[in-house]
């Protein structure tokens, strides 16, 4: 089976770290698939306050993911603090993609990188609707 490719941006627009807790490990006690879903999310949802907007409020608009990837590079234990750092770009008319790299701070390794297609919505009309163009202009739209 081929790997999954994440093309990673040149700059990222946000970082923030992330203390590996106990409830984040599986049975082999490293950090579970599950774990890294609920990280990225609540990566996406600081890099959206970053920008002084909300998941159900980008200029009126809501963003919904519609896809997901994840290439694991190497393993993540409990007390390890990650850096995730968040790149946005890939636009098309109705979405982009959001990109994750996540570092193991202690030993400057690459744990994953990840990504994550969304589109915008309205969610009065229960609608897929266009990128509101100050959304672009705020992240500077760049090719990933």
């Amino acid at each position: 089976m081929a790997r999954v490719k994440i093309n990673m941006p040149e700059e990222f627009l946000f970082s923030m770290e992330y203390p590996v807790r106990f409830s984040d490990l599986d049975y082999a006690r490293h950090l579970n698939s599950v774990a890294m879903v609920h990280i990225l999310h609540e990566a996406r949802l600081q890099l959206l306050a970053s920008l002084g907007l909300t998941e159900s409020n980008i200029f009126g608009l809501g963003m919904v993911v519609t896809d997901m990837a994840i290439d694991y590079r190497s393993e993540s234990f409990a007390k390890d603090v990650l850096v995730i750092e968040v790149g946005v770009g890939r636009f098309n008319k109705y979405g982009c993609d959001i990109c994750f790299q996540i570092t193991n701070s202690a030993l400057d390794r690459v744990v994953c990188n990840a990504k994550q297609g969304v589109v915008f919505f309205d969610f009065d009309k229960h609608k897929i609707a266009p990128v509101p163009p100050a959304f672009k202009t705020l992240v500077g739209e760049s090719e990933i």
